[in-house]
């Protein structure tokens, strides 16, 4: 049965590697929409053909905005979100690369507003379960109506997106599992001006929804 799916979340919050698994759990054909804006939210789709589109970088306002008008028409849609230790890792290392040309004024704020809408507005996708976790991968594919991939397997192919990762670029293709995407901040905790970023807040929020202490 067709359907519509909208993600939103950040940049380097493993957007691209759920969207892969979910379209190749879902199996049939898909049109995929990368990289969306604001314009992408209110895009013209045949609904009569299944459509995954990704949004990301907006707003958390933006966000439900989108939420809302998406759910109304019976779209699948979830906010994603990693933790912010190794996000904004995974973040810094692609700007300092050239991988990424999205560039906020306050990523961590911008974050902040993802975190406290995960805590407040049901479901969410946590990109660490996924990438770590094979019974909530097998939770989410139940949830999603796979045909595919409901074991808890793990998707190991590197998106080409972006590089691929910040770190590895695609290095690991076809082995994703090998990178070390829940241990990305042990490169940065010697630098005082990148601690500095995460307030109190954002180390709470981190702590509640991830279950993470700060890691220095």
């Amino acid at each position: 049965m067709p359907r519509v799916v909208y993600q939103f979340g950040l940049p380097r919050s493993g957007l691209y590697a759920v969207a892969e698994w979910y379209l190749d759990g879902l199996g049939g054909t898909a049109s995929q929409r990368v990289g969306g804006g604001f314009k992408d939210i209110y895009a013209k789709l045949d609904l009569r053909a299944t459509h995954f589109v990704t949004i990301e970088g907006l707003t958390i306002e933006r966000v439900r905005e989108a939420l809302a008008h998406w759910a109304s028409r019976g779209a699948e849609t979830w906010g994603q979100l990693r933790d912010p230790y190794n996000w904004f890792a995974s973040l810094c290392r692609g700007v300092r690369g050239g991988a990424i040309a999205w560039r906020p004024a306050a990523p961590l704020e911008l974050w902040k507003g993802y975190a406290r809408h995960c805590l407040s507005n049901g479901f969410w996708l946590a990109y660490n379960r996924w990438f770590s976790d094979s019974d909530y991968r097998r939770h989410l594919a139940e949830r999603f109506g796979f045909r595919r991939r409901c074991g808890g397997q793990p998707w190991q192919h590197v998106p080409s997106r972006g590089g691929g990762s910040s770190f590895d670029g695609r290095r690991f293709t076809n082995r994703a599992q090998e990178m070390a995407v829940l241990n990305r901040y042990a490169g940065f905790v010697d630098d005082a001006e990148w601690r500095g970023h995460f307030d109190d807040e954002v180390v709470a929020l981190a702590c509640e929804l991830f279950g993470m202490q700060r890691p220095w």
